[in-house]
């Protein structure tokens, strides 16, 4: 009975542990080639509960609310198709929605790292289950314009 309280304790413990800060740096660091195994210092974060910063992207165009989104590595300018590597799809809880931001956010969540394929084809590489959305305290003088 002491030792199933003390596993309990241990797990709660952990999942109220602070997450862990992720840069794209680390997730866009390599050549990414499909088929090929994922570097370690990137596998290191599969299932880990982490914040990475970056631009929000609509996975479809349209307006309104959203539920699912890409976030988007910062340093690739927006401009063109960003690598497969510089992007984590971001699902929302069920039933909850967010506005698509123009500036830089933050973003909290558990991530999931691995190729992830369609008829067979890799779609993504990094999926993310998002808990929180916040603007971050970095900005690209863009998005200090529309302020």
């Amino acid at each position: 009975m002491k030792l199933a309280a003390a596993a309990l304790t241990a797990l709660l413990a952990l999942a109220v542990q602070d997450p862990e800060e992720l840069s794209f740096t680390v997730l866009a660091g390599f050549t990414y080639t499909e088929g090929q195994p994922l570097p370690q210092e990137v596998l290191a974060y599969d299932e880990k509960v982490v914040t990475i910063s970056g631009f929000m992207q609509r996975e479809f165009p349209g307006g309104g609310p959203v539920n699912q989104f890409l976030l988007v590595n910062e340093s690739c300018g927006c401009e063109g198709s960003p690598m497969m590597n510089e992007v984590v799809f971001c699902a929302l809880p069920e039933d909850v929605t967010t506005e698509v931001l123009t500036c830089i956010v933050e973003v909290t969540g558990k991530l999931y790292v691995g190729e992830q394929k369609e008829e067979g084809i890799v779609i993504m590489l990094y999926t993310m289950d998002a808990d929180s959305i916040k603007t971050s305290s970095v900005h690209t003088p863009d998005s200090a314009k529309t302020r």
